[in-house]
């Protein structure tokens, strides 16, 4: 493109420098000879460049569409896709407490809880549906009681789960109710986030959020 613009520029001159020449009286054939073809060429010349710079501008928007939507950082985990490595009693309800399924942990509510059995290294991981530059991550731990549970938290970023790496450790223990803020060590990007307690336990969880850009469909 750079060239084009240096042709269409020399050409104009040097058409500029004809027409000033013409008009001073001083015909010079040998100087502007060809005229008309080099006021050819620069129509073409001139036709590319706009067509050129068209298809910049379509890119440009399509690139747009893609870029984070004017900078909101919002929780991209709410009511995604989650599992974990099992479920206490296969139960939504236990006495007073409104726990154990898993999307207790992403529902947007804080009195609600997920709960694992007793298990070694017992984990919780969300598909956020796509990747995410990730800025954050929170978790609020159970509410009423045994918040000592949480301890020895491996929280891990990727895009697959079989490509994670640690964003943050937590040692612990955890206190009721305990709303905890993680910022990785390092700019992640990645689309799965998972919580591991590095030990044998129960991992009960009232929310996680993850906080990211919100990216335009």
């Amino acid at each position: 493109m750079q060239q084009v613009v240096f042709i269409i520029t020399y050409c104009v001159c040097f058409m500029s420098a004809c027409q000033i020449t013409i008009s001073g009286g001083k015909f010079h054939s040998n100087v502007c000879k060809g005229y008309q073809r080099l006021e050819s060429k620069v129509d073409t010349l001139t036709a590319k460049l706009d067509r050129s710079l068209d298809m910049l501008k379509k890119i440009n928007e399509q690139t747009k569409d893609r870029r984070p939507n004017n900078g909101v950082i919002r929780n991209v985990a709410l009511n995604k896709k989650i599992q974990q490595s099992s479920w206490l009693a296969n139960t939504r309800s236990w006495g007073n407490y409104i726990c154990c399924a898993v999307e207790y942990a992403n529902d947007g509510n804080a009195t609600t809880f997920s709960h694992t059995n007793k298990d070694n290294y017992p984990y919780l991981w969300i598909d956020l549906g796509r990747v995410y530059d990730i800025k954050r991550i929170e978790i609020i731990n159970r509410s009423e009681s045994y918040g000592e549970r949480l301890h020895d938290v491996d929280i891990t970023v990727g895009r697959t789960l079989n490509e994670l790496s640690l964003c943050a450790h937590y040692k612990g223990p955890g206190k009721i109710g305990e709303h905890l803020i993680f910022h990785c060590s390092q700019q992640m990007s990645g689309r799965y986030v998972k919580v591991t307690i590095k030990a044998k336990e129960y991992l009960q969880l009232s929310e996680v959020m993850v906080f990211a850009p919100e990216i335009s469909e």
